[in-house]
């Protein structure tokens, strides 16, 4: 078996794999979204399984920053559209393709490796298996049929400068007091949130709260939800507001939660909540010291990361 890391001409093979193993994962525009874009805190790498010179696992990784409740901040990579095939053949790959991933994430300056999938895919368990730790997520939806004939509270904005702006500085102040993603500049916001392979809309609420929606083909994806300042984040009115828009457009919804508080949020709401996990694997117990508030033996800054990931702060719009 032999692992590359960015093999040349592998665009096709990569997006072909993708359609292969999620069904309609998408077109040559959305691999480029997802792993060409120059704005992100490193380009993209693809890691690749091949067999006698087939391809039977891979996954992409997506560099992102963190930041700590202390103001520090970390690099972490994502699992990105992890794939292997159900053939004997590529029994083992996926793992092994996991474990280059994680070298190369510390390779490049990264702390931690962070996976979001469904509680029921085995290649999740796999990574517990293997060391990872996991905390609580959902994965929240609702059908376009579900809550009938309603009005939307939700007003649809123009994207200026100055809401770009000001939607820029809302992203990087969520969760205070928690973990959180955070965008080093308006270039790299706008790329992950506002110019993305679907059309994406901004709303207002009567408080002043803005979301983000990426329109799909068959739903409204909430990239994030972004209260007014000193305002309250009610996450269960903000996943009704959401619905309501929704069945107002004639279509589903998708969103995520990231923490058990949110996901009792979203179900209080009447949402459907498809149960999920998120892992984290130390990829450079180091780097990770380095971004808590004191450092740390390898032993305690897994406690602290754990006791991190438990509070972090992801909305659609961060995983993707």
């Amino acid at each position: 078996m032999k692992i590359s890391i960015n093999p040349a001409g592998f665009e096709a093979e990569h997006l072909s794999a993708l359609n292969r193993s999620f069904g309609n994962w998408g077109e040559a525009g959305r691999l480029r979204w997802c792993f060409a874009r120059t704005s992100s805190p490193l380009p993209a790498d693809v890691v690749v399984a091949e067999l006698n010179g087939t391809a039977i696992a891979g996954t992409g990784i997506s560099y992102r920053r963190l930041m700590t409740s202390s103001g520090r901040t970390m690099l972490a990579g994502i699992f990105t559209a992890a794939w292997s095939f159900p053939i004997k053949s590529a029994r083992g790959a996926y793992m092994h393709v996991m474990a280059e991933a994680t070298r190369r994430i510390a390779e490049r300056g990264g702390a931690v490796a962070l996976g979001f999938m469904p509680q029921n895919k085995s290649s999740g368990h796999q990574l517990l298996r293997a060391g990872a730790m996991a905390a609580t997520t959902a994965y929240v939806s609702m059908s376009g049929r579900s809550h009938g004939e309603r009005s939307s509270g939700l007003k649809p904005c123009l994207l200026t400068s100055a809401l770009v702006e000001e939607l820029f500085r809302r992203a990087n102040k969520r969760a205070e007091g928690g973990l959180k993603f955070v965008y080093s500049d308006i270039d790299e916001f706008v790329d992950q949130f506002l110019e993305r392979h679907h059309p994406v809309q901004v709303f207002v609420d009567a408080t002043d709260g803005y979301f983000i929606f990426e329109r799909l083909p068959q739903a409204m994806n909430l990239l994030a939800a972004l209260p007014a300042d000193r305002a309250a984040h009610p996450w269960r009115q903000h996943f009704a507001e959401a619905a309501q828009l929704a069945t107002s457009q004639k279509c589903g919804l998708l969103a995520y939660a990231s923490n058990e508080v949110v996901v009792s949020e979203a179900v209080a709401a009447g949402l459907v909540t498809k149960p999920g996990f998120m892992t984290v694997t130390i990829a450079n117990p180091l780097a990770l010291s380095a971004a808590l508030t004191a450092p740390a033996d390898e032993d305690a800054a897994a406690s602290a990361c754990l006791a991190m990931l438990r509070v972090l702060h992801v909305e659609n719009g961060d995983r993707m």
